[in-house]
């Protein structure tokens, strides 16, 4: 199927400050074989210009648009909506271009590049769309709109009231058997057996004290927590006084603040052998630093660290510490800090920045060690949802949401994912919760459009895609041969790259539509 393309662009966005020819763009898009109309407005985002380009789609009966404009997540829904709705064009065969990012800001200084650059990128989107098929979305309806939260702590409390809020019925899993004030239902000495079911109709085996029972969700969020560990390292080990960084905290915090030289390092295992950095560990050490040099300013407070990680305005927290004198040294774990002789109070390391060698006499050496929790394994079996390699709960890609794991309606907040501070744990819990909230309060779960295909005559049964694919949408059918289950399938491509057999596509992207665009770009050559 080769259809009739309209081919829209906006000057606002595309002319990239005079570099780039648009009216030259607009007499190729005119000659280009499948093109039915081509069109240049000053505006897209404009309603009345939307109206007046899906009635000229209507007329000269074209059935899909491109369109050269800014980014797609910054195209206004009404430009989309506009076309389907008005114009009855497939939703799937309606694409753009991003000239601006792709072309004109890498080639601001070379306007012939660009231009040249420009014409490829668009005639191979046509060659492109013109070979697309119209996809359809399908949709099941939930049977519940429970939401579970599986922890009672602070980011999981906050994903209960955010969920709650928005009038869905929430069930909080404990593990503990400690009194839990929070909305809904709040089942202690709780935990997650085993999952079934699809996306938006989960059902969890639940075991609570000496009974299972099942309970279907639509949503989920995980927020097991985390703590502080005692866990010692290498170089904790050299030192016996050394001491987690949570014990200095509670020091100073009694007032019993260290004198002499304090150095805090990211880590009692800085070659990364036996536990790696946590993220927390840095929002805790600036606190802690700082508040050793308000309460005792003479004592010099050095942090040792191989990656500084904290974000939003905490980074403000940097310049409050350097006002401090609270100093700072970066490592590489090439070459880690070390002890001249055990117990002997001398750290040595090579400092990243200067590329000196320094050597730090020191009265009070504190490390962080944060251990995941040891219930994300069992979780993440149950829920068959990844776990990252320090042993946390793995988000998915940002497409799906900060907070959003790979598996649709499965979310996870605060030291799930890996030890967080108590105000990044509160935000993460109550992202959650609202996503968790719009997830189950649509009612219904939207499936199908860009997912894979399998050809049975192809297929081998391997099981290569089944092992691959980590959302668990193919399957061995009845027939013996791989299937996909199109409420799993997430359209990532894994599969269809993977399989040996060739013997499964992607919809919007087959080695057809794939190579006509590539051959279309290199003009022949591939």
């Amino acid at each position: 199927m080769k259809g009739r393309i309209q081919v829209v662009m906006c000057r606002l966005c595309s002319t990239g400050g005079g570099v780039l020819d648009v009216d030259a763009l607009l007499r190729i898009a005119s000659d280009a074989p499948n093109v039915g109309a081509a069109v240049v407005v000053d505006r897209l985002c404009d309603k009345a210009t939307v109206a007046s380009l899906a009635a000229q789609a209507k007329d000269k009966e074209v059935d899909r648009v491109l369109l050269l404009t800014c980014p797609k997540n910054e195209v206004s829904p009404f430009v989309y909506q506009t076309f389907v709705k008005k114009a009855r064009i497939n939703e799937f065969l309606i694409d753009s271009i991003d000239l601006n990012n792709e072309v004109v800001l890498p080639h601001r200084d070379d306007a012939q590049g660009a231009q040249a650059k420009a014409e490829g990128r668009l005639l191979s989107s046509i060659s492109r769309m013109a070979r697309l098929q119209p996809l359809e979305r399908k949709t099941d309806e939930m049977r519940t709109k429970n939401v579970v939260v599986i922890g009672a702590g602070i980011s999981g409390l906050e994903a209960a009231g955010q969920a709650a809020q928005r009038g869905l019925h929430t069930v909080i899993l404990e593990k503990t058997g400690r009194e839990v004030k929070a909305p809904g239902v709040v089942m202690p000495e709780s935990k997650v057996v085993s999952m079934k079911g699809e996306a938006g109709n989960y059902v969890l085996t639940i075991e609570a004290g000496q009974k299972r029972e099942n309970l279907e969700c639509a949503a989920i969020v995980v927020a097991t927590g985390g703590d502080w560990s005692d866990a010692r390292g290498p170089l904790a080990d050299k030192c016996r006084d050394a001491k987690p960084l949570y014990r200095l905290r509670q020091a100073v915090d009694e007032d019993r603040v260290p004198t002499g030289t304090v150095v805090i390092v990211d880590t009692p295992d800085p070659k990364g052998t036996r536990t790696k950095v946590q993220d927390y560990a840095w929002d805790e050490a600036l606190d802690c630093a700082m508040d050793i040099k308000r309460k005792s300013p003479s004592t010099e407070v050095y942090l040792v660290f191989q990656e500084m990680r904290v974000s939003g305005m905490r980074e403000i927290a940097y310049k409050e510490a350097a006002d401090l004198a609270v100093r700072f040294i970066r490592y590489d774990r090439k070459n880690p800090p070390r002890l001249t002789a055990k117990d002997s109070g001398r750290l040595e390391l090579t400092d990243l920045a200067q590329g000196e060698a320094v050597a730090l006499p020191f009265d009070v050496l504190a490390y962080a060690s944060i251990a995941a929790n040891p219930d994300n394994v069992a979780i993440a079996n149950a829920l068959r949802i990844p776990l990252s390699p320090d042993g946390g709960v793995r988000r998915g890609s940002m497409q799906r949401g900060p907070v959003a794991t790979p598996r649709p309606g499965i979310f996870v907040c605060g030291s799930a994912m890996f030890p967080k501070s108590e105000s990044a744990a509160r935000a993460e819990g109550r992202a959650a919760g609202i996503m968790a909230a719009q997830y189950a309060g649509a009612g219904k779960t939207e499936y199908g459009g860009s997912v894979a295909e399998t050809d049975a005559e192809k297929c081998s049964a391997c099981l290569t895609c089944v092992r691959t694919c980590p959302y668990e949408a193919p399957f061995i059918g009845a027939a013996g041969k791989a299937e996909i289950r199109l409420q799993m399938c997430q359209g990532c491509g894994m599969c269809v790259g993977i399989c040996p057999s060739k013997a499964i596509d992607l919809h919007h992207y087959t080695d057809e539509q794939i190579a006509a665009e590539t051959t279309t770009y290199l003009r022949g050559d591939f």
